[in-house]
């Protein structure tokens, strides 16, 4: 009878695969969202970026920035009966010409993803703002504010698009409890409209902390030059009387703009 084979000595882990008896690997530097160089996203075309409520007052401004320093910009312009793409439509045809104006909603996903498939970056300023109106018709507030936000950040996060500039608001400050306000001042929302913005910023927050996406917030305060609105003094201009709203052959239609 053949003696029975002794089995292979079972190989033990080493050190250099295990880690044992090694010094903890230092951690990684912490990086700055804001500044920290991030990698095309897959697919992405060389200088394109997409600006939601490219139409409104900032949003045109920004549009109008973006084209001067060499960009190509993807702006989402929302649908209208008016078939008006606000005050895109008072922009130079040199600028036009290197905008791809999209209609769409960012209420709705779909729109959104399309908008922002193939960018380096996008710039989110669509909202529903004044603030007396919010008082009206809440529910509205939080549909553009707070869930076309939230359809920003999962189109973000899915396509893996390395920028996200999120626009707010000085509103969500609420009265100054210090002079000047600064980034520690405590969030107090004191109207519908507020409490929309500011929940569109806790959700970018939230998807920094959980997903790591790359987002920066911004919060302007008495923004103001061309093409602001004059809806405060609306009152005085109705139609057949000359004012600042018929300076430009087509007003702007009135939806959701920043």
């Amino acid at each position: 009878m053949s003696p029975t084979p002794t089995p292979p000595a079972r190989p033990q882990p080493s050190t250099a695969a295990t880690g044992a008896n090694r010094e903890p690997a230092p951690a990684a530097p912490a990086r700055d969202i804001a500044t920290a160089p991030t990698p095309p996203a897959a697919g992405a075309e060389a200088g394109l970026v997409a600006v939601t409520g490219a139409e409104g007052f900032i949003g045109s401004h920004l549009v109008e920035t973006l084209v001067a320093t060499g960009a190509r910009v993807r702006a989402m312009v929302q649908y209208n009966s008016f078939s008006s793409f606000g005050w895109l439509e008072t922009l130079p045809a040199d600028v036009l010409d290197r905008v791809e104006v999209v209609l769409g909603d960012v209420r709705d996903p779909g729109s959104v993803t399309g908008l922002v498939t193939g960018v380096e970056a996008v710039y989110h300023l669509a909202a529903l703002i004044a603030i007396p109106y919010s008082y009206r018709a809440p529910h509205s507030y939080v549909e553009t504010n707070v869930t076309g936000t939230l359809n920003v950040l999962e189109a973000l996060r899915h396509l893996e698009i390395p920028r996200l500039v999120h626009t707010s608001t000085s509103e969500t400050y609420g009265t100054a409890q210090t002079v000047p306000i600064t980034e520690d001042h405590p969030i107090n929302t004191q109207s519908p409209y507020a409490a929309s913005k500011a929940g569109g910023d806790r959700l970018a927050d939230s998807y920094h902390a959980s997903f790591a996406t790359p987002v920066v917030t911004l919060r302007p305060f008495n923004t103001f030059g061309p093409r602001q609105s004059m809806r405060r003094d609306s009152h005085r201009h109705r139609p057949g009387r000359r004012g600042p709203a018929h300076h430009h052959p087509r007003r702007p239609a009135p939806h959701p703009r920043l």
